[in-house]
């Protein structure tokens, strides 16, 4: 089977993954941030971020219907971006009413649930409809991927830069004082814009969300399968656990998807404590998603090499001394290299993990495959993730207000916080590489997807 893929089906996928990818890179790493500096507290914080996981609630029951038997996929995305991109511009006026009045948080948390309704599930549904263009997605899969982790650096670099634009600009006309009058013009000419704002990471995601709305027109057609076997594909795909590995993977995975959220809440919050200014963590963490890049390249050799449950465990493993890097005294040195094993964090696990069910996932339930594993993982796990990373981030949490300003000061012990994911992960390695033979798994259907790579 040949490893090469269409050009016209590369270009197409590689930029559905650059935009699908940009709109998080946006705002997820930025997020803690804001909600923080418009005064939400870390509990609620972790219940705002659960609640986003609404979205895929509803992923395999009704996305993964729609699309395996339905609608296509690429039909489904451009309505589901253009929805989610009008929501995004609604959160930072809820968050303003919220700041203003110390209420409407329900209204917020709605908007939220809204947007991971129209947004999350459009994640795993772009795997499938990649996995349904390659005629061999364990070698094919990286080589587009890659570019949603372009997407995620360009558009946490462009946060950045936008939020930190004086310190750019003062930063040129020092190295190059022959740019000052083109800079002044420039900041004029964009006047009308106005200052750079927290919330316009909500407005960035929101023009890379009707982009991709709009690119979708240019996506192979991907239609329902022709053929299929009962109505209604959810129901079909819950028959997968039968399987007994396959429960025990789903298992697995769902307890790494409790663990993981302890990342996505502190880090962020853990770089400011440490003296980075805020407008720029989001740059500082695009540091992991550059890791992705030599992750993406090596996982076709690893899976060839090693096999799945030993590429799954090196995954698991750099979760383990990740959070073992962060619970101990931090400094910058510990918490960059922490951050930087990000992409053998994310690869090995999560995009193995979708190879794995995608092979064992018949042609017409491939759609109802990938958002049946989104939703025990990012709709059930990672929520409960959230609320115990919140609760537990409030304890460690402890609060001083300076008698003479009057300013109050927080300060979290990060060394307690990130041992407990950290001892989760160490219990859990061990007993995955005991019980569970992933490697011993059959494909489903390796031969029919030679008629799909095409152009």
């Amino acid at each position: 089977m040949s490893n090469r893929i269409s050009r016209t089906i590369r270009w197409r996928l590689s930029v559905l993954w650059l935009l699908e990818w940009g709109i998080t890179g946006a705002i997820l790493t930025y997020l803690p941030l804001y909600f923080t500096e418009n005064g939400i507290r870390f509990e609620e914080l972790g219940v705002l971020m659960a609640v986003s996981a609404v979205g895929l609630w509803v992923a395999p029951f009704v996305v993964g219907q729609i699309c395996d038997r339905w609608m296509a996929s690429d039909k489904y995305l451009a309505i589901s971006h253009l929805c989610g991109g009008l929501l995004l511009l609604t959160i930072p006026f809820a968050t303003k009413m919220y700041r203003e009045t110390g209420g409407h948080l329900t209204t917020l948390t709605v908007l939220l649930g809204l947007y991971a309704i129209a947004y999350l599930p459009t994640v795993p549904l772009a795997s499938s409809l990649t996995f349904r263009h390659l005629s061999d997605p364990d070698t094919q899969f990286g080589k587009v991927r890659i570019w949603g982790t372009v997407g995620w650096v360009l558009s946490g670099l462009l946060l950045s830069m936008w939020l930190g634009r004086a310190d750019v600009s003062a930063w040129l006309v020092d190295q190059l004082p022959s740019l000052q009058p083109s800079i002044d013009t420039l900041g004029a000419t964009f006047a009308w814009i106005g200052p750079p704002k927290s919330s316009d990471c909500f407005r960035i995601a929101a023009l890379l969300s009707f982009a991709l709305s709009s690119f979708c027109i240019f996506l192979p057609a991907t239609p329902p399968a022709k053929e299929h076997e009962g109505k209604l594909a959810p129901i079909e795909t819950l028959k997968m656990f039968h399987n007994r590995i396959f429960t025990m993977l789903i298992g697995v995975s769902f307890l790494l998807a409790m663990v993981v959220p302890f990342y996505s809440i502190a880090v962020p919050k853990l770089l400011q404590q440490m003296g980075f200014d805020s407008e720029w963590i989001p740059a500082v963490m695009t540091i992991g998603q550059i890791s992705e890049f030599p992750a993406l390249l090596l996982l076709p050799w690893f899976l060839k090499r090693f096999g799945l449950k030993t590429t799954f465990a090196i995954g698991m493993a750099a979760w383990l001394l990740r959070y073992v890097l962060f619970a101990m005294q931090p400094s910058t040195g510990l918490v960059l290299a922490g951050i930087g094993l990000h992409g053998v964090c994310h690869v090995f696990l999560i995009i193995v993990i979708q190879l794995y069910v995608d092979s064992q996932c018949r042609q017409d339930l491939r759609a109802s495959g990938q958002n049946l594993f989104a939703f025990i993982t990012m709709g059930i796990a990672m929520p409960a993730g959230f609320w115990v990373a919140g609760m537990l981030g409030d304890w460690v949490t402890s609060v001083s207000i300076d008698e003479l300003t009057g300013q109050v000061t927080q300060q979290t012990d990060y060394g307690l916080f990130f041992a407990v994911p950290a001892a989760v992960i160490a219990v859990l390695l061990p007993a995955y590489w005991r019980w569970v033979r992933l490697d011993e798994e059959p494909r489903a259907e390796s031969g029919e997807r030679k008629a799909e790579s095409g152009d």
